[in-house]
């Protein structure tokens, strides 16, 4: 009996060392261990009672998570960030190293210990190696007590400017010394307000709407160039319709729609944004079919993105998507609703060549929602196919007659080509909401047929020839799109592909990438958001290595 409680007693022992949280083990053990049963009972079931107990202790695992709140960093020079790291699990995390993907170059992280339920502030210093809105992978290796080894990764995208614009501008006179410093030409500043200068420098007049005026601005405490906008009519009830509308946009944070930074109503109304390099409506039409597929295909990612928030745009049009370093952004997210009320004019909020029926007749067609904006992405691909409008007349009423009541030209009148989207401009086209695209995602899986057929052609082309490099491409962009409309069976068919087309570090990573797809097909899993943000690392990576 003394023998069998010295084994209950090492047990506990054993708890202890490991660190587990599992109260329940340890309130059972020392029930055995100050337990009165017969010897022949107490044996029986204390023999039974620890193999439960190791089963359980075996099934234990610590977990690792990792947070880092927003940086921006400054290309090629270092700076010390903050990282939060927790461990959720209910055994101790031993020898827990961080790592980070190949765009940041770390120094001074050194492994540590981390008990279950706690969490750990930790600096490192880091060194960006790319400029833009780099995606970084950092990734934690630790171990259980008994050696049992785990890895996980998160990917953060992480804000990298060219130059330290703070340094530039701040120290001009010790600059002086060294160099001669050019004159800028001085900056337009058309009727931007007196009373933001104090936060924004160098202001140029970018854009105006009927609504808006856009400027390009620097921001005087970090050196970043944002865009801000303003609105033209400066009263009271601007202000409130302003602050409402503008609320659905920063809840929106999404790699396809523009970024809202900041927002104010004092001292004056506007908001700070994410700024861009061009918009579609200044893009050269009609362009290659496979083009404006993309584009329409990366705008609905957008848009499928803002609609499960229940937002709707109903105001998609060329000048409301733009685009920085190559990738499509949808713009003006509800300030373009808002109704100048000043005395001097009122205004539509639509923009008729690109409105819905419903925007014009609500009584017949119903009230605006998602098949609305799903309506204005068949008029952007109409026009980006054939460089003409669908509904075009000299006077706006002509304009909205022809919407709610004509028939429009095929596109394959004016355009051959057209032929391999004119289902698609068909489709969202049709003046009954019921009779479109009921959903962005199944206009976005027939963009994605179109695009897969291309890219598929191109693929086989390259091969021929063998220019890896655009091999390597084509497969990469099939891959992810194929994992943005959860196609898992096609995703894991490139992703296999892919492999031949990298080495080293990346082709691990890839190899677990096409595991984890093969899992989540053998167990009827969909794709989720981060797997996808890991297979556009990958993607990239590739791309950089050919």
């Amino acid at each position: 009996m003394a023998r069998d409680k010295n084994l209950v007693i090492k047990k506990i022992q054993n708890l202890k060392s490991v660190f587990i949280q599992d109260e329940q083990i340890r309130k059972d053990l020392e029930n055995l261990l100050y337990g009165t049963e017969e010897e022949g009972n107490y044996k029986q079931y204390l023999e039974k009672f620890l193999v439960d107990v190791d089963e359980k202790i075996n099934k234990l695992e610590p977990i690792i998570s990792i947070e880092i709140s927003s940086q921006e960093l400054i290309l090629n020079h270092w700076k010390r960030i903050p990282l939060l790291i927790k461990n959720t699990g209910n055994v101790h995390a031993k020898n827990v190293k961080l790592s980070f993907s190949k765009e940041l170059e770390a120094k001074g992280i050194k492994p540590f210990d981390l008990k279950a339920g706690e969490e750990e502030e930790i600096e490192v210093n880091v060194k960006p190696l790319e400029a833009g809105e780099v995606p970084v992978e950092i990734k934690a290796e630790y171990e259980r007590w008994d050696g049992k080894k785990y890895e996980t990764s998160q990917i953060f995208t992480i804000s990298v400017n060219e130059y330290d614009f703070a340094k530039t501008w701040e120290e001009p006179t010790k600059r002086e010394e060294k160099m001669e410093i050019k004159e800028e030409p001085k900056p337009r500043i058309s009727s931007f307000p007196s009373e933001l200068l104090q936060y924004y420098e160098n202001p140029v007049l970018i854009g105006q709407g009927g609504f808006a005026r856009v400027f390009k601005v620097r921001r005087k405490n970090d050196g970043k160039e944002v865009a801000i906008k303003i609105p033209i009519a400066m009263d009271s009830s601007t202000g409130k319709s302003f602050i409402k509308e503008i609320e659905n946009w920063t809840k929106l944070k999404h790699e396809n729609i523009v970024e809202v930074y900041d927002y104010n109503v004092l001292p004056v109304p506007y908001f700070e944004m994410e700024l861009c390099d061009e918009s579609l409506e200044d893009m050269k039409k009609p362009m290659d079919i496979e083009k404006a597929a993309w584009i329409l295909f990366n705008v609905a990612e957008g848009l499928k993105y803002a609609h499960k928030k229940g937002i709707v745009h109903r105001d998609l049009k060329p000048k409301n998507i733009l685009f920085k370093e190559g990738v499509p952004k949808i713009t003006d997210w509800g300030l373009s609703k808002i109704k100048t009320e000043s005395k001097s004019s009122s205004m539509q909020a639509f923009s008729p060549l690109y409105a819905a029926p419903e925007h014009i007749l609500k009584e017949k067609f119903g009230k605006t929602d998602e098949r609305t904006d799903i309506w204005q992405l068949g008029i952007i691909l109409y026009e980006l196919v054939t460089g003409k409008l669908p509904f075009e007349d000299e006077e706006v009423g002509g304009i909205l007659y022809k919407i709610v009541s004509k028939d429009f030209l095929s596109p394959s009148e004016i355009n051959k080509e057209t032929e391999k989207v004119k289902y698609i401009i068909n489709k969202c086209l049709q003046k009954k909401k019921e009779e479109r695209y009921q959903s962005i995602e199944e206009l976005q899986k027939d963009l994605a047929k179109v695009l897969n057929i291309e890219y598929k052609a191109q693929l086989k082309k390259s091969l021929q020839k063998k220019n890896l490099s655009r091999s390597a491409y084509y497969c990469g962009e099939l891959l992810l799109i194929n994992m943005k409309i959860g196609e898992l069976y096609d995703a894991y068919r490139y992703a296999t592909d892919l492999i031949k087309y990298t080495e080293n570090e990346v082709k691990e990573i890839l190899e677990k990438l096409c595991i984890e797809l093969k899992e989540r097909i053998e167990n009827n899993l969909g794709i989720h958001k981060k797997l996808i943000e890991k297979a556009k690392i990958i993607v990239h990576k590739v791309k950089i290595e050919r």
